[in-house]
């Protein structure tokens, strides 16, 4: 009986842990709209940023790496996980701009 409460009492620990991460995104995702929003990119490139963006990568970032050149931001010369962020960044701008088709800085 106690193990079988134990258990029960893990599982409920994961899902709680899941639920924070997930609201942690929500709030990650509308806070990337919202900026998008304010510089007049359009709705549908904006809803598109905001769930194809790493998570680890903000608004104000993500205009960094569209707007700098990749030896601007002394790619070669960052760590995998970094440059990782920045190739997302720029393919989900690629896919966001297609599905959108235009908008400013995309």
């Amino acid at each position: 009986m106690a193990a079988e409460q134990d258990e029960l009492l893990k599982k409920i620990e994961a899902l709680e842990k899941q639920l924070q991460e997930l609201k942690e995104v929500q709030k990650s995702s509308g806070e990337k709209k919202s900026q998008c929003l304010k510089v007049g990119v359009g709705e549908k490139v904006c809803n598109c940023l905001a769930e194809k963006l790493p998570r680890e990568v903000g608004f104000e970032q993500y205009v960094h790496y569209v707007v700098t050149p990749k030896g601007g931001l002394g790619y070669d010369g960052l760590p995998t996980e970094q440059r990782k962020h920045i190739d997302d960044a720029l393919a989900s701008r690629d896919a966001c701009v297609e599905k959108g088709k235009g908008g400013f800085l995309w």
